[in-house]
């Protein structure tokens, strides 16, 4: 016979199969080899592990036939063990024989043996009887106090709690269940249901499926977890009664919501249970809002978006006054839960639109034009962004239309001096000319991509995101040719403009003919760029100049249609240029420099716009005009 392979007792399983195998051990000098071990258990409290354990010996067990799972009536496992059964070979060892209801009393002389247990009987001399010392059946609560010294301590309600985490039991190990010895009925139950804070809103979310997901074993220490640690009966309280306790944020239900704080998203049906849960009987009608219950979060969005609608009656430093004053009641809501889901867009837009007030309470950077430009460039266009961000945070007709009237509020004034001043500083002394793109001509490596109307503060975003790409992006600016529309700005700022002079309109021309963007491109071409369509990203070495030259983009075009609804659109926008991008230096390229023709100004409601005469203008378009001479 084989010698018993020594297994790690780590877990009560290994302790299990190990007191198994050398319950068969004997002294080979005196005594024979016993033939089989027989595993008497009247009770049957080791019937739920049976199939983990025949993973690890060879275990035959009596009952109905079924011989995939070595089970049978006593004379077939008697053909088993003789080895009379061609379709049964038995791994080596000494083979197991479980014995489901049956004691060890049941086994007695073959003439008194029941008769169905009659094949088995002469076994009990011919091999050995796995038991207590004390001559009973081994019950799994006897077995970890005998052997390891884990008692298990309470009566019948511990008993059935270790009847359905047995299964859970023996895969821990045994010196975490000895530190926490002696166990209880509700360290059995969290062997089930290891996280009782998390299963509640499991269950919250889906009474009905939580059984049939869980199953039966679960779903009882998990009602026994609740009556004992939350105080309430899942199966006579009910779910509704557990949402109010929940919405009370009391005692331990705190921290149940607490880890819904966490992850809210993995509880989709839980805000609709709250939303049923009527206020406590004898609660104050202006009792303070709840951060528990949904239906005060909306009520809160309804007062916030009724007070920033009324900003478009007061003057702007009564709304900025107005609008810190929101901040500080609205502010902490960013920090519910209700925002995670997605429920406090108009709290979320309340953050950027604070930020706004208070950076439009100084007036706008004055001096030169290059001075008003460096302001801009070292903060001031962080106004611009919040703006942005404030007017991006909402989606519904009625919570847009109450930020539109907010960011007017407090940016019009200050929008409107910056752009004042800076006509006056360029009326004053014009910004120096800019130096064209490549002056000594195309650069190795390098692939120039126009984009139509990337502001400064898109600039920064496209920053980010390229940041996040792994790609290093620095940013540098320049003055626009004037006036700041794209037949004008665009060829300036490409290589050929030393060459354009001004034509009848505001485009540029070439040599008396007008500077459309097909042409554009074919000078570039015919300069040595490698011109790349939209959806192409060239090659570096497949011109002698290594250079090229694509478009990419929609914000400008965006804008024309949205109007303030750009805000909502300018991320994806900027995305899809940064992918472009990133395509660009997979491709090869070294570098990818990003050039924009123009900025722009956005105002909900629009800006104070003066109308010329046409008499007194040579050529007029929606934002710009050349005046006659004289």
């Amino acid at each position: 016979m084989k010698s018993a392979k020594t297994v790690p007792r780590n877990t009560v399983r290994e302790a299990l199969v190990a007191a198994l195998r050398s319950a068969s051990e004997h002294n080979r000098s005196d005594v024979v080899a016993p033939e089989t071990v027989l595993w008497t258990d009247r009770e049957r409290r080791w019937e739920p592990v049976i199939p983990l354990l025949r993973e690890e010996i060879p275990l035959l067990t009596l009952g109905p036939y079924g011989p995939e799972t070595l089970t049978g009536p006593a004379i077939w496992l008697r053909c088993a063990l003789a080895g009379t059964l061609p379709e049964i070979d038995l791994p080596g060892g000494t083979p197991v024989v479980y014995l489901p209801g049956v004691g060890r009393s049941d086994l007695r002389a073959v003439e008194d043996c029941p008769k169905p247990l009659q094949p088995l009987a002469e076994l009990q001399y011919r091999g050995v009887i796995f038991s207590h010392p004390n001559g009973r059946d081994w019950t799994p609560a006897a077995f970890l106090a005998k052997g390891f010294g884990i008692e298990v301590v309470g009566g019948p309600k511990t008993q059935s709690a270790l009847a359905r985490a047995l299964p859970a039991l023996l895969e821990r190990s045994l010196a975490e269940l000895k530190e926490g010895s002696p166990l209880q009925a509700a360290d059995l139950d969290e062997l089930l249901v290891p996280d009782p804070g998390r299963e509640l809103l499991v269950w919250l979310d889906d009474p009905g499926a939580y059984g049939k997901v869980r199953g039966p074993e679960a779903l009882a220490a998990f009602a026994d977890i609740c009556n004992a640690r939350y105080g309430f009966d899942p199966a006579s309280d009910g779910e509704l009664e557990a949402a109010r306790r929940l919405t009370g944020g009391v005692g331990p239900w705190k921290q149940v919501w607490g880890r819904y704080a966490e992850a809210p998203r993995r509880y989709p049906n839980l805000p609709s249970l709250l939303d049923r849960v009527e206020p406590a009987a004898g609660m104050k009608l202006f009792e303070e809002t709840s951060p528990y219950r949904p239906q005060d979060n909306r009520a809160e969005e309804d007062r916030l978006r009724e007070a920033l609608l009324a900003l478009q009656t007061r003057n702007t430093p009564d709304a900025r006054a107005r609008i810190a004053g929101l901040e500080a009641h609205h502010g902490e809501r960013r920090q519910w839960v209700w925002a995670e889901l997605g429920q406090s867009p108009l709290a979320g837009a309340l953050s950027h639109l604070a930020s706004l007030a208070q950076a439009t309470a100084d007036p706008p950077v004055a001096g030169t034009a290059w001075e008003i430009a460096e302001g801009h460039v070292a903060g001031g266009w962080k106004v611009d962004a919040e703006a942005m961000s404030a007017l991006a945070s909402v989606h519904t007709g009625q919570d847009v239309a109450a930020v539109r009237a907010a960011v007017r509020s407090v940016y019009a004034d200050w929008l409107e001096e910056r752009a004042r001043r800076f006509q006056q500083a360029v009326a004053a002394g014009p910004p120096p000319e800019s130096v064209s793109l490549d002056p000594d001509g195309p650069q190795p490596g390098v692939c120039t991509l126009f984009t139509d109307g990337l502001r400064l503060d898109l600039a920064h975003r496209l920053s980010g995101i390229l940041a996040d790409h792994e790609a290093e992006a620095q940013i540098a600016w320049r003055f626009a040719a004037l006036p700041g529309v794209t037949p004008t700005a665009k060829p300036v700022l490409t290589p050929l403009g030393p060459e354009l002079h001004p034509g009848n309109g505001f485009g540029a021309e070439v040599n008396g003919s007008k500077v459309t963007a097909q042409s554009l491109r074919k000078m570039l071409g015919e300069r040595g760029y490698q011109i790349l369509a939209t959806d192409e990203v060239g090659n570096p070495l497949s011109t002698p100049s290594g250079s090229s030259w694509t478009e990419s983009g929609d914000l400008d075009a965006l804008g024309h249609a949205r109007g303030s609804g750009l805000a909502r659109e300018a991320e994806n926008s900027l995305k899809a240029l940064a992918e472009r991008v990133k395509a660009l230096l997979d491709a090869g390229w070294r570098e990818v420099r990003v050039v924009t023709d123009h900025g722009w100004l956005l105002l909900p409601g629009g800006l104070t716009k003066t109308e010329l005469p046409e008499h007194l203008t040579e050529v007029r378009k929606g934002r710009c005009a050349r005046l006659k001479p004289g």
